[in-house]
């Protein structure tokens, strides 16, 4: 004990003297060490395993098709296809049937991929289901601004989605041809900005800074461009190098960082607040699945989908693998309990990311969390319980770190203890479908 406590007031001192390049990289190297700790187990689980049991939890569905591939993005994705869509689409409702939820849900967040590649017709098959067992508050959908046309906004609008997410990214041509991504003129953002707002549903438009070939200059246009189209709320996210991801990134970390600094003061100029290290809003319903996954139980269904529940966390299978358990009555996933300290890290990154830390949660902390909390107050990082301009820096990274080390089991095999287990099972399915 007394060892652990000589220790502390060691880094203390050496905090003191080093300034925030030392706790930036101290911070960063306890967040890898715990979460590179989290490997995964692919096997049978029961359909009531994780059980909502009527209180409030999360929902996240996964829609994985996309028509292109984009090279920045380390998600899972498959590409579209019209008879395998079908079958995802019977196999998602099954799945809501057969997970046992029930009670009332915070929050729903449909992601991907591509979520709006289905019709909206078929959003609202899914949406209908899923009330069939449990009350949604808020619903929020990621889409491709090129499919949110006036008549598609409207018919999930009155499925109930209440947000919806485009990404934008840059309106850099040369960078968006790199990474293989269409570009969205301002005139389409525009109109589908201004009929959603019509609508009430609440607009958040994603930008990117450090994608290839991107530069600071290009990144506070592409800002200036956005805030007169006047979305709800802007995320700003620095370039992520996540396993699965090819593209290399086009600034160093601390270059994207003094241009989202630079582009929040374009935004508060703009009637933007900043809710979040990244995130700026006119509107208190805002769209953050990122912070709402780091902490909160919640269910995710469709192929490749997370769910977390207590110290459990699971990832549902590929889609082949997927389909087939759907249609055997068979639940398969990639599963692990999460460690304490991998918890606790995230709830307090999770609280850092806020720039606005919750005394409650502060006061429940362990001890070591709370010394850190110090040794940030007293290097003026943190005043209170707000993160100060000079913290901001640590933040992102901080942040930046548990994004980049979040385990994804499907797209780095060393985070499977059994993959030789999961190999032989895909092999199976393959053998099936010839």
């Amino acid at each position: 004990m007394m060892f652990g406590f000589a220790k502390a007031l060691y880094f203390c001192n050496t905090f003191l003297f080093k300034g925030i390049t030392m706790i930036s990289a101290m911070s960063k190297l306890m967040l890898s060490r715990s979460f590179s700790k989290v490997n995964f187990t692919f096997k049978p689980l029961n359909w009531f395993d994780q059980d909502s049991g009527g209180s409030r939890f999360g929902l996240y569905i996964h829609v994985p098709f996309c028509k292109m591939f984009c090279s920045f993005c380390p998600f899972y994705k498959v590409l579209y296809d019209e008879k395998l869509k079908g079958k995802y689409l019977e196999a998602v409702k099954l799945e809501i049937e057969k997970r046992g939820l029930e009670g009332k849900a915070s929050w729903l967040y449909i992601g991907g991929g591509t979520p709006n590649s289905l019709k909206a017709e078929e959003i609202c098959e899914i949406l209908s289901c899923l009330k069939g067992f449990v009350e949604v508050d808020e619903a929020g959908m990621e889409g491709n601004p090129f499919e949110f046309t006036p008549e598609y906004l409207e018919k999930i609008g009155d499925a109930g989605i209440t947000k919806i997410s485009m990404g934008v990214e840059t309106f850099q041509s040369d960078s968006l041809k790199t990474v293989k991504r269409a570009k969205a003129n301002e005139r389409l953002i525009e109109k589908v900005v201004g009929e959603a707002q019509r609508l009430g549903i609440l607009v958040n438009i994603d930008l990117m800074v450090g994608l290839p070939q991107q530069t600071p200059d290009g990144c506070l246009k592409d800002a200036e461009t956005i805030v007169n189209i006047g979305p709800d709320q802007v995320t700003i996210y620095p370039y992520l190098i996540i396993s699965g991801v090819k593209a290399e990134p086009g600034m160093d970390s601390q270059s994207m960082f003094t241009v989202i600094e630079s582009a929040w003061n374009i935004f508060r100029e703009h009637g933007y607040r900043r809710d979040s290290v990244w995130v700026f809003s006119k509107s208190h319903k805002i769209y953050d699945s990122a912070k709402d996954e780091l902490v909160c139980d919640y269910f995710g269904l469709g192929p490749a989908a997370f769910s977390t529940c207590g110290n459990v966390q699971t990832v549902n299978p590929p889609i082949e693998i997927y389909l087939q358990m759907i249609n055997y009555d068979k639940r398969l996933a990639f599963h692990t309990e999460l460690d304490g300290k991998a918890k606790v890290w995230r709830a307090f990154a999770h609280e850092l990311y806020k720039l606005q830390l919750d005394p409650k949660v502060c006061s429940e902390m362990p001890l070591n969390i709370k010394m850190v909390l110090q040794i940030l107050r007293m290097t003026r990082y943190i005043k209170g319980f707000t993160v100060t301009d000079k913290g901001r820096y640590l933040v992102h990274e901080i942040t930046k770190t548990v994004v980049e080390t979040l385990p994804f089991p499907l797209s780095n095999p060393k985070r499977i203890e059994n993959y030789n287990e999961y190999v032989e099972s895909l092999k199976k399915i393959s053998a099936l479908n010839v």
